[in-house]
């Protein structure tokens, strides 16, 4: 028994052959088996109608700071993505020493380059890194959105 299946919804599978209508089905986190007719599931969605898509990667981002503080990285994830990179406009918090004065700095640039709010930084970053890799560790802590927000018919992802 699949831990969940994705019936009848019309598959793009990001191969670029047609769209085609069958289940997904879901075991252990991980895609079991995409197209045909799946076998029965403890949880099982209806997509008749609705498509359905691997998760998309968002390349430009803005979620340096946001990735701290907010688990879903909302709304990008209430839309299906479920990659997103970070620190590609050539600024970002990390590396970053422990000094007030350069976290004011890097608020201050984000501020003023990416038009993100300041006080919204200056109260989410925890400023519990120095490092790339730390910082990594750190966003790997977030989850996957909520199973299944209604609005949105999304597939949270499993995280290696």
């Amino acid at each position: 028994m699949h831990d969940m299946v994705i019936r009848g919804g019309t598959i793009v599978d990001g191969s670029g052959r047609p769209a085609y209508t069958g289940d997904v089905a879901l075991e252990g986190g991980m895609i079991a088996q995409v197209g045909g007719k799946a076998g029965p599931a403890r949880r099982e969605i209806d997509a008749k109608g609705l498509l359905v898509t691997p998760g998309w990667v968002d390349v430009h981002t803005h979620y340096d700071g946001q990735a701290t503080w907010d688990k879903e990285l909302a709304p990008s994830s209430w839309h299906g993505v479920t990659t997103v990179l970070m620190g590609n406009c050539g600024v970002g918090f990390a590396p970053v020493k422990r000094s007030k004065a350069e976290h004011d700095d890097l608020i201050g640039l984000m501020e003023s380059i990416e038009e993100i709010p300041g006080i919204a930084l200056a109260d989410g970053l925890k400023w519990n890194w120095e490092t790339f890799p730390s910082t990594s560790m750190r966003s790997r802590r977030c989850r996957a959105p909520s199973m299944w927000r209604p609005r949105s018919r999304t597939i949270p992802c499993a995280s290696t």
